[in-house]
């Protein structure tokens, strides 16, 4: 059994990880003995069926996937500790060879009852993967077929033979012998399909792949092991819906996480924006929370109070913020001369450019109010209340800075002017000492 493994490893000579599992020491299982020396040859003659199997588990022979080995791979789990049942029960088993089957109950012997039904749910999630991409290849193949003089075609037909060659691997290797590699191989087979048709100018096969497009995750693995979605997680800082954007919004697993490591977070603030920020999407406020309140005078200062803008009861977010358009001051400073004369363009500038000086100077005048409460002695009592003044102006300065000048400039001049009052007072306080 130890060549044989061997020699079934050395056939996948293009993945490191399978090299890796070669050269270390394999043991015998302890049911059976090890085979007599000299031990005959026999993949001098007879090609081993098994390489597509190791390359799955050893998750280095697809295409376009980063090498993934399966953990158990990691963990240098054999073959047999997994196929444990006889495939056939009959007399000949033992004159022509037994072929086990993995099982439950070698599932359970490591990892407990909660795994039961583990391995069939793989095996029909995979060929229900399989059954989508198979319909998409017959579309994909019918397109190449019509499409020979289409510049396009020679890119389409390389990325169809690979899709096909991912799809095929999966199949004879068995994904649940790596069930995270192999459902993203098949991932990226879908994407590939789909990529190919559009190169030469045909629709898509219209298929339910969801599933394909990164929902495998929670039907693979987290369902059966008990991983619950939460309802809320966070995300930058902030406080996102994660379970609705799952349930109603349509995003898979590997829309925000990544699909070749385990784990890893692959969404960035772009990814957000690809949904959020598209043409149609009025739904600005659910996260724009900071500039919602200062746009419609429902935030609070200590220092000066926020009204409403003007615009506020009759103009939305999209508005102003067109995301046809890449966003842009000039494309802002456009959308006012909707409903306003040409004169309105260079108010954006203004309370843009012209409030960031506004904003540094309150800022400043913070920092040399902290300076000089630095030199206020420890039991004067006016020192109390310098500290709550500065944490007020401290408070007025950020939520200018989160809720946006342009969002109400009215009230960011008020609250500017109230820091620079405030701190100013802090700072003649101490003068006449």
């Amino acid at each position: 059994m130890r060549r044989t493994a061997l020699l079934l490893l050395s056939a996948v000579t293009a993945a490191s990880a399978v090299a890796a599992w070669a050269q270390a020491p394999l043991s015998a299982p302890a049911s059976r003995a090890p085979h007599a020396a000299p031990e005959l040859d026999c993949a001098a003659c007879h090609k081993s069926s098994h390489v597509a199997v190791l390359g799955v588990y050893a998750g280095a022979a697809g295409r376009g996937a980063p090498p993934s080995p399966a953990r158990m791979f990691e963990l240098r789990v054999q073959c047999v500790a997994c196929h444990t049942a006889p495939a056939s029960v009959d007399a000949a088993g033992a004159a022509l060879g037994e072929t086990y089957r993995a099982n439950d109950t070698a599932c359970a012997t490591c990892h407990g009852k909660r795994y039961d039904g583990l391995i069939e749910r793989w095996r029909t999630t995979f060929a229900a993967m399989r059954e989508t991409l198979a319909t998409k290849l017959r579309g994909a193949r019918a397109a190449l077929g019509e499409t020979a003089a289409h510049p396009g075609h020679g890119r389409a037909r390389s990325l169809v033979a690979d899709a096909d060659f991912n799809v095929r691997l999966v199949s004879i290797g068995n994904g649940a012998h790596n069930p995270f590699y192999a459902a993203n191989l098949l991932r990226r087979a879908n994407g590939w399909l789909d990529d190919a048709v559009a190169l030469v100018d045909k629709p898509a096969a219209k298929t339910a792949d969801a599933l394909m497009r990164g929902g495998y995750c929670a039907t693979l693995c987290h369902e059966p092991a008990g991983v619950k979605t939460p309802a809320m997680a966070r995300f930058a800082g902030k406080p996102f819906p994660h379970a609705r954007h799952v349930a109603e919004l349509g995003a898979t697993c590997t829309t925000c996480h990544s699909a070749d490591a385990h784990k890893a977070m692959a969404a960035t603030a772009s990814t957000c924006s690809a949904c959020h920020h598209r043409a149609g999407n009025e739904r600005c406020e659910t996260c724009h929370r900071d500039q919602t309140a200062f746009y419609r005078g429902t935030a609070r200062s200590a220092l000066a109070p926020i009204r409403p803008n003007v615009m506020a009861e009759a103009v939305a977010c999209t508005g102003c913020h067109d995301f046809s358009r890449p966003p842009s001051r000039a494309s802002l400073a456009t959308a006012c001369t909707g409903c306003h004369e040409r004169t309105y363009l260079p108010l954006l500038t203004e309370w843009t450019m012209g409030f960031g000086r506004d904003l540094s100077q309150a800022a400043e005048a913070v920092r040399a109010a902290e300076a000089v409460m630095t030199r206020m002695p420890a039991g004067d009592r006016s020192l109390v209340n310098a500290r709550e003044i500065l944490k007020e102006a401290r408070e007025a300065l950020a939520l200018v800075r989160a809720g946006g000048v342009a969002h109400n400039p009215a009230a960011a001049d008020a609250l500017l002017q109230a820091v620079r009052d405030r701190t100013g007072r802090v700072q003649a306080g101490v003068g006449r000492r």
